[in-house]
């Protein structure tokens, strides 16, 4: 098990981009959406190999609320072998959900809360994509 990124939410892309890029001299590695309405843009620190990734909800996403201070950290994310596995271990153990567990078409992921209330992702890779 190891940490694989630390997600933080922006409220404005263009400005993050500019001051994790132009003025820090992050890299810009990948560009997803993982549902209508969210920008996740994954940054690699040169120096450190180290990655952030910034997320963006609009009103129309299913995960926006309007942002309030404290709200600048969104997750942190795991990779472990099983997701499903460890998942459902810290339900049981009384850990809330914060995103229930789904299967894509490389990952498994799903959400829960730790003690502060903090998002924690644990992702595994799904077995047709590690034997690529």
């Amino acid at each position: 098990m190891g940490l694989v990124n630390v997600s933080i939410r922006v409220r404005n892309v263009k400005k993050a981009l500019n001051f994790y890029v132009k003025l820090l001299g992050m890299k810009v590695t990948d560009r997803k959406s993982y549902m209508p309405g969210e920008t996740v843009i994954t940054l690699l620190s040169k120096d450190t190999g180290q990655y952030l990734r910034l997320m963006h909800y609009t009103p129309s996403c299913k995960l926006y609320k309007p942002y309030e201070k404290g709200d600048e950290m969104d997750h942190l994310t795991f990779m472990v072998k099983d997701a499903k596995t460890e998942f459902k271990k810290l339900v049981s153990k009384g850990y809330k959900v914060a995103m229930p567990l789904w299967v894509g078409k490389e990952i498994t992921m799903g959400m829960v809360k730790d003690p502060d209330g903090i998002w924690v992702g644990l992702r595994s890779m799904n077995k047709a994509t590690k034997k690529k």
